[in-house]
């Protein structure tokens, strides 16, 4: 399993370089004010010098909607475990 903040022209590379099969690829993206929020209640910074803002745009306008796209805004830990078992299929190649 892999897991990381994968954005633009990087996630197909990324797809392409992973050799396990079936191979999943799951998305989540939340709505750029939950993410906010969420980050607001934690101890700390995890973006470093990149806003909420600057990762939600390099997410909606600059990567390919390759996979399972969730929008977790709205689900909790579990329900977004069940979205995922139910809706992802293994990723074409």
């Amino acid at each position: 399993m892999l897991q990381d903040v994968v954005l633009g022209a990087m996630l197909p590379y990324l797809i392409g370089e992973i050799r396990t099969d079936p191979l999943y690829v799951v998305v989540l993206a939340p709505s750029q004010e939950v993410v906010a929020r969420r980050e607001s209640g934690r101890a700390k910074q995890a973006y470093g010098t990149f806003t909420v803002a600057d990762l939600d745009h390099g997410l909606r306008d600059d990567t390919p909607r390759l996979g399972l796209w969730l929008d977790t805004s709205d689900l909790t830990v579990s329900q977004t475990v069940d979205e995922i078992l139910t809706r992802a299929r293994p990723f074409g190649r």
